[in-house]
């Protein structure tokens, strides 16, 4: 961690290292002073969109391609948001044991353990929708999961996580896309871009809010 980050205040308050944007070629922009910073507001909980929000911040999916094209700081994002996980867990896991099992329409009891919560978070942020996770022998229904996103404030936010790392995968076919249009033809780039923004559509997931005046609506979607 460099030195000259004050490692007293918040990651979002720290000065901005000087990234090269300018136009043309080059081998990479990537350096570890913002790699760092990067990794440290990851860990402070904060969502990738956020973080790249700020005009002198990497753009969102070029934080995707440096996991990708940098091992060695793919491997520490991967580190960091697995010690998240485990912490987001670890709250959910309090919460579901304060709470007790509730029975659902039918009189069972539906158990739905951390592992089969974590493997569903992991598939969606590898770019399964919501549909096809839950398809998945052990996984948890719709509804047992969309009432842990609408009741756990801890699983809401490692939901989000996941949905926005697939997220930044889909934006980085779609530059993809648009950076091969002369060897592809534009009618061909077009076909894919209006495959991969179909695709988006399809998997925004329903992100359920509580209403401050009473209990949360099926109806009202963030």
């Amino acid at each position: 961690m460099p030195d000259r980050f004050p490692l007293h205040s918040p990651a979002r308050e720290w000065p901005i290292p000087p990234m090269d944007k300018a136009a043309g070629w080059k081998a990479s922009a990537f350096t570890w002073e913002m790699g760092e910073l990067i990794l440290q507001r990851i860990a402070e909980g904060e969502s990738v969109r956020a973080i790249t929000a700020h005009p002198a911040m990497p753009a969102y999916c070029t934080v995707f391609r440096w996991m990708q094209f940098v091992p060695e700081f793919g491997a520490a994002v991967a580190e960091v948001r697995g010690h998240l996980a485990q912490q987001r867990q670890a709250l959910a896991d309090a919460w579901r044991h304060a709470r007790g099992r509730r029975r659902n329409g039918a009189g069972r009891r539906e158990q739905v353990s951390a592992q089969a919560l974590g493997r569903l978070l992991d598939a969606v942020r590898d770019g399964a929708s919501v549909s096809a996770a839950v398809a998945e022998p052990g996984a948890p229904s719709f509804k047992a999961l969309y009432s842990r996103v609408r009741k756990c404030p801890a699983f809401r936010a490692a939901f989000v996580d996941a949905c926005e790392w697939r997220d930044i995968g889909l934006e980085a076919a779609r530059e993809e896309a648009l950076d091969g249009v002369f060897v592809t033809g534009i009618p061909a780039a077009n076909a894919a871009l209006r495959a991969i923004d179909g695709r988006r559509g399809r998997l925004r997931p329903k992100l359920y809010r509580r209403l401050r005046s009473g209990p949360s609506r099926t109806g009202d979607m963030l």
